[in-house]
């Protein structure tokens, strides 16, 4: 079971839901690792710093509190950490939601 309010409170800031938009409509990211060619796309922190026009610091904080909600998942590649939306997390939110105020 998810924590509905967890993520809706990470849901809420818009900096995140861009975040969140951003993953989900996210084709390559700009930091491949040679030689790993078949990896899912995700995106790294250089990224959403270019796109969001945040410091890497700010980037992090927003990228923890997405990652304690379960929203996103991160994978290290090289020097890197790259993130990737968590669908089932987001499947699960939406069908408790969906119970939860659905009219009957």
């Amino acid at each position: 079971m998810v924590d509905t309010v967890k993520i809706a409170r990470a849901l809420s800031d818009p900096i995140r839901y861009k975040i969140m938009t951003m993953l989900a409509q996210s084709d390559l990211g700009c930091c491949p690792i040679p030689g790993e060619k078949d990896l899912r796309p995700g995106l790294c922190n250089c990224e959403l710093m270019s796109e969001l026009g945040l410091i890497q610091s700010r980037v992090s904080y927003h990228m923890k509190e997405l990652y304690e909600a379960g929203l996103v998942t991160e994978e290290p590649r090289g020097k890197w950490k790259v993130y990737f939306i968590n669908t089932k997390t987001l499947r699960d939110f939406i069908q408790e939601i969906n119970k939860d105020f659905a009219l009957k």
